[in-house]
């Protein structure tokens, strides 16, 4: 087959004649920036630094973060692939790099052209962003696209808002990571930001999503706008020339040229640099020609010291726009929160006070008790923060006894503690216990010596040592016969519960006393007895239960 050259043939192919639902030459002329990078070849990838190139620029055409574009290409193709082994990435259903679906206007050119996959990619997750601004999806209050973690959802309906991709789980009411956007948002916290910070988390709650685990139908989303309290990062590839710009990551490599192969000198966290102009991708040492093998998912900034004094390039990972009259963020804890554990607390910039003492960034508070935390940075913006620590364990609950009978567990908790039931070791539901303490579980009836457990949980997430009880045996024993006895009868048949004690009463007195065997018959010697006699035949279970059957002595 003919070898396509990126400068020509690209040029090419967009100057086709327009077709209905197809990209054009204007929606595509966004890869022209990679032109310089080399050619393309048919069933071939690119080198890894020209598709950087290519998601890069595609994602920027449509004002989306790169970082979001890269971080779905991973998932979707494990290592930017368009072809393996001369033949098109695909799952059955989407093709290429992006894993777009056959149902593509061009599914052929899908296949064969990663520039016009990597464009129908885009311009789909780009639709999916419209759906959040519909408010069809959820998003970050006063959040825009700029802001990285804004685009979770739509990541999620690039792949499907079915049940899988729920944050929570429907069984339990824990978090989901295993979700496709999770994953997603994984590859963005690796790669784009080198593990240097961690993407904002959301404060998902189970009331949040409705859906059927057992059904394709997708989710319903019953909070379309969340208020996220730790640090947003808004993409570095929006940042213009002269901008200011922060290090993130304390001890930050400053090289020489935009390669990390080159010398550099360590920058302090927080120090201020000026961006000097566009990035560049990795390119080969003392060449300044891009280097093909480099496997580096991010870019290079060239920025100087706001001194003056010093410069080079920074990877993108390492620097954030320096935002003048914003409070400081804090991370480690939140406003008005409680938790159950120790909490190291961290802050970007300024000083702070701890309860009114002077408190050192980054350090871990242990102690149980009501805390408020301000800080304060150079240009006096303030952020306070107040919070409590609380590990003490909630009483152990109470419980009533349970019986082979029993419908209902009950018993008292702490007054709005979680109070989880379990049998034989299994979780089964969970209730809240009342302001008076009184917590209540129906159930069907259960075996006796079943375990029932019960646990308190508080607000703060403490659990209390369970309480434990066996089902007691209530069920009095089965007695399925009692053979006549006649004035001339020296013993008592019948039939009854295995190894259950007989006894036989005539009025209060006890005339007869033995045991059913193991085939479930008795008998029982007594002395003759008067005709028209009445006697009770009483059996009684291990556990103490009885049953009784009253006879007549018949001549």
């Amino acid at each position: 087959m003919k070898t396509i050259l990126l400068k020509v043939g690209l040029l090419a192919t967009l100057s086709v004649g327009l077709v209905a639902g197809k990209a054009s030459a204007e929606e595509m002329d966004w890869s022209k920036k990679c032109l310089p990078m080399g050619e393309i070849k048919p069933n071939e990838n690119p080198n890894f630094q020209q598709i950087n190139c290519l998601l890069t620029n595609a994602a920027i055409s449509k004002n989306i973060p790169p970082e979001v574009v890269k971080g779905i290409a991973e998932k979707e193709s494990s290592g930017w692939f368009q072809f393996k082994n001369g033949q098109v990435v695909t799952d059955g259903k989407g093709y290429g790099i992006m894993q777009v679906t056959d149902s593509d206007p061009d599914p052929e050119r899908l296949k064969r052209d990663i520039i016009y996959n990597i464009n129908q990619g885009v311009n789909i997750l780009n639709e999916k962003y419209s759906w959040l601004e519909a408010l069809k999806l959820p998003g970050i209050k006063g959040a825009g696209r700029e802001v990285i973690e804004n685009w979770y959802f739509p990541v999620m309906a690039y792949n499907g808002t079915a049940p899988v991709n729920s944050p929570i789980k429907r069984s339990d009411g824990s978090r989901n990571w295993n979700t496709y956007q999770d994953k997603v948002f994984n590859n963005i916290k690796e790669q784009s930001f080198l593990d240097n910070t961690t993407p904002a988390n959301f404060p998902f709650e189970y009331k949040d999503f409705s859906y059927d685990p057992n059904s394709s139908t997708n989710i319903k989303f019953n909070t379309l706008e969340y208020v996220l309290t730790n640090e947003l990062h808004e993409s570095v590839y929006f940042l213009k020339k002269g901008e200011i710009v922060r290090v993130t990551k304390d001890e930050a490599p400053l090289r020489e040229q935009p390669t990390t192969s080159s010398k550099w000198t360590a920058q302090p966290l927080n120090k201020v640099f000026i961006l000097d102009g566009d990035f560049k991708y990795t390119e080969e040492l003392d060449t300044g020609e891009p280097d093909k093998d480099s496997q580096n998912v991010f870019t290079w900034f060239h920025v100087t010291s706001t001194d003056g004094k010093s410069s080079g390039y920074i990877a993108s990972a390492y620097i954030a726009k320096k935002k003048d009259f914003v409070a400081p963020i804090v991370t480690g804890v939140k406003h008005n929160a409680a938790y159950n554990k120790d909490v190291t607390i961290t802050f970007d910039e300024g000083t702070a006070l701890l309860n009114g003492i002077a408190f050192t960034n980054g350090q871990t508070i242990k102690k149980d008790g009501k805390y408020t935390l301000v800080v304060k940075d150079e240009e006096g913006n303030t952020t306070k923060i107040i919070f409590t620590i609380d590990k003490t364990k909630p009483a152990t609950p109470s419980m009533n006894s349970v019986s082979d009978l029993s419908t209902i567990v009950t018993g008292k908790a702490e007054a709005g503690s979680t109070v989880k039931l379990s049998i034989n070791n299994m979780y089964q539901k969970s209730t809240t216990a009342a302001a008076n303490g009184i917590y209540k579980f129906t159930i069907s009836k259960q075996k006796s010596g079943t375990t029932i457990s019960v646990t308190a949980t508080d607000k703060v997430g403490n659990v209390s040592a369970p309480k434990s009880l066996k089902v007691v045996d209530k069920t009095p024993p089965a007695i399925q016969s009692v053979n006549k006895v006649t004035s001339k009868s020296k013993i008592v048949t019948g039939s009854a519960e295995k190894y259950a004690t007989v006894k036989i009463y005539r009025g209060s007195t006890l005339i007869g006393k033995g045991a059913v065997y193991s085939n479930g018959k008795f008998s029982v010697a007594i002395k003759t007895q008067k005709a028209n006699t009445y006697l009770k035949v009483y059996v009684i279970d291990k556990a103490g239960n009885q049953n009784y059957r009253t006879i007549k002595v018949i001549k």
